[in-house]
């Protein structure tokens, strides 16, 4: 009977020792921001995400952590939306260079960017 009644307590010290996951990235608003993008275009203009999504990356390091995937990339699709191709650039480069398995859809996105005037790498 004894065993029954300390059962629950068990239990309850159990749950209260283990601790929360900690985030791996900080997604801030970059869900949000996409899907502003395409379910309202009118209300993601590529700059008011370039400003948001910017304020985000400096939110993360700020935290010390890890921007998520593809956002330095939606980046990169802002700035060369805006005809800004050098900082586009900068932006696809990162993205790679974080996330090496984007690599070749970020040089396919720099080969596109610069014209197709030989390699991105």
């Amino acid at each position: 009977m004894k065993n029954l009644f300390l059962l629950p307590v068990w239990g309850s010290m159990l749950i209260g020792c283990v601790s929360q996951p900690s985030a791996l990235y900080s997604w801030g608003s970059y869900p949000e921001q996409t899907y502003l993008m395409y379910s309202q275009p009118q209300k993601a203009s590529p700059s008011a995400q370039v400003q948001k999504l910017e304020a985000e990356i400096e939110k993360a390091k700020a935290k010390n952590l890890a921007v998520p995937p593809g956002l330095y990339a939606h980046l990169g699709m802002l700035y060369a939306e805006q005809n800004n191709t050098n900082r586009a650039a900068e932006y696809f480069q990162l993205e790679r260079q974080v996330y090496p398995e984007s690599t070749v859809l970020m040089d396919r996105l720099l080969k596109q960017l610069t014209g197709n005037k030989g390699t991105a790498k």
